[in-house]
């Protein structure tokens, strides 16, 4: 008969309390959240004929270029590095259905759930959008691995031929992963964006231009650094991988919020979640561009150019589709509004609406500018630029930014009050706020252009700060190119601080208390749940 020791149980009751049973109950919590779905869609790919053929022929294209890839490299496989050709051979198998066939499978698995009705079944199940798209990326990513897990063989094997060392063999793996992981959140977030058949179809071909382009890109810094190895010193290196990865996450969960935002229901609030993630974003491009200056110094001035881009087409973007949307809020909406003063003035701004979304874009964009034209001299210290070099970076840099910033806030407000107009009959979608958008800038630029050109005899125009204080275009270029008449700029961002300001106090009654009370059959619901 066997006993047990008193200090067994207790050390095992220790255990059991401690990390390892928060982890199993977490563990335990996401499977439950993300496993209906999971399983569904992980039986449904895996069966399909998409997987077994792709599947097959990647277990045939691996033996066929392991035997053929050795046979050619034959007899001085024995004696030479012969690693980066058969590694090359494993990539060019691997990287196809990475990035082209997972992608193109999950666009195509969501769209097959809107056309044939089985989104509406689910969404009257206990299955919110998120965890719908969070299934269709875990089967994703469930592929992946098994792609990957059939392909390791052939990349250790090609490693023991020696010619390619550990780190730019980690790389290769790391970068498929993420790209193809990102190409399938885009496919995703592109799959319910049109209802027609049309619009589909040029969705499809977007998808399938961006996934050849990132497969060109990514293939041809693959080969590079197998053939000719890794350019990138160790902090480069360091600096390159930790803001990819943060780049990659946070660019990834803002489309993954926004593809189930398209897919929950216009009377959910499907704004707030899109804002906060739309800030962290931003938060994580400029803390990107800020260690960027720290580690690579004048070698980051190409990131910090780059992010200042991106930046700029995040916030036009997101700001043309925040002023589209619709000014109705619902009774569930309005249960989740912030009660409290303090709530009311710093959290408004996240809550659905139009005007809500412009107070949010200008403030966001006003901080932005500020902070890069506070931090211009700071950046020009950190990267080492001086003299001549110095002055033209500022030029390039500084005024255009305060001016594209100042145009945009103006254009957003009129866009605004397009879409006021528009929606005074019709329900368009937040689409629409977007081209309305790409017409104000292009009439903004075109108008005053033509009719100076048209008085002036079709001439050559040379920059009248009278006429062409709209034409955003002429403006930013004369200032890049020899610099803007005195008063020119004070106009332009005296135009936007204005514009702000109204906008600011048009929405005064959006910070009223709106909040009503949730209904006793509602909360009896939810606590069920």
């Amino acid at each position: 008969m066997t006993t047990v020791s008193p200090t067994i149980e207790t050390d095992q009751t220790s255990a059991d309390s401690g990390w390892l049973a928060w982890l199993d109950r977490w563990c335990e919590r996401v499977g439950d959240a993300i496993n209906p779905i999971l399983v569904k869609e992980t039986r449904q790919s895996l069966k399909s004929r998409q997987f077994v053929v792709t599947f097959s022929m990647i277990l045939f294209a691996a033996l066929a270029w392991t035997i053929a890839g050795s046979l050619s490299l034959m007899p001085q496989i024995y004696t030479t590095p012969s690693a980066p050709r058969m590694m090359i051979g494993y990539y060019a198998v691997l990287a196809l259905p990475m990035m082209m066939v997972v992608p193109l499978a999950a666009y195509r698995s969501l769209e097959s759930e809107i056309d044939d009705g089985t989104l509406e079944l689910l969404s009257i199940t206990t299955l919110s959008p998120w965890q719908i798209v969070m299934g269709k990326l875990a089967s994703a990513s469930l592929q992946m691995v098994l792609y990957f897990v059939t392909l390791f063989p052939c990349l250790a094997y090609a490693y023991t031929l020696r010619g390619v060392d550990l780190p730019t063999t980690l790389l290769i793996v790391a970068s498929l992963a993420v790209t193809g992981l990102l190409l399938t959140v885009i496919g995703l977030f592109f799959a319910p964006l049109a209802r027609g058949r049309s619009g589909r179809v040029a969705t499809m071909l977007v998808l399938i231009f961006l996934l050849v382009l990132a497969e060109y890109g990514i293939s041809s810094m693959v080969v590079g650094m197998v053939l000719y190895g890794n350019p990138l010193s160790a902090p480069e290196l360091l600096f390159t991988v930790l803001a990819t990865l943060a780049l990659a996450a946070a660019l990834g969960h803002l489309l993954l919020t926004a593809t189930a935002a398209q897919l929950t229901p216009e009377t959910e609030n499907r704004s707030t979640s899109l804002r906060l993630s739309l800030l962290v974003l931003t938060t994580i491009c400029v803390a990107t561009m800020v260690s960027g200056l720290l580690v690579l110094g004048g070698q980051a001035i190409p990131v910090y150019i780059g992010g200042l881009v991106v930046i700029a087409g995040l916030w036009t973007f997101c700001g043309a589709l925040m002023v589209g949307e619709r000014s109705t809020i619902t009774p569930r909406i309005r249960r989740e509004l912030p009660s409290s003063f303090l709530a009311r003035l710093f959290l408004t701004w996240l809550t659905p609406g139009p005007t809500t979304g412009l107070v949010f874009a200008i403030t966001g964009i006003a901080i932005l500018a500020s902070m890069q034209y506070a931090s211009l001299d700071w950046v020009m210290r950190a990267a080492d630029v001086g003299g001549t070099m110095r002055r033209q970076f500022q030029r390039m840099v500084g005024l255009p930014a305060i001016l594209l910033s100042s145009y945009l806030i103006c254009f957003l407000v009129a866009v605004r009050m397009v879409m006021f107009v528009v929606r005074l009959r019709n329900n368009p979608r937040v689409e629409v706020g977007v081209a309305a958008l790409i017409v104000v800038a292009v009439m903004a630029a075109l108008v005053p252009y033509s009719m100076q050109l048209h008085y002036n005899d079709y001439q050559p125009l040379t920059y009248d700060p009278i006429w062409q204080v709209t034409n955003w275009v002429f403006t930013m270029g004369t200032a890049v190119d020899r610099g803007l008449p005195a008063g020119v700029t004070e106009r332009i961002v005296g135009a936007a601080v204005c514009l702000s300001l109204l906008s600011c106090f048009a929405a005064w009654q959006t910070t009223r208390p709106r909040r009503i009370a949730t209904p006793r059959r509602v909360q009896e619901e939810l606590s069920r749940r």
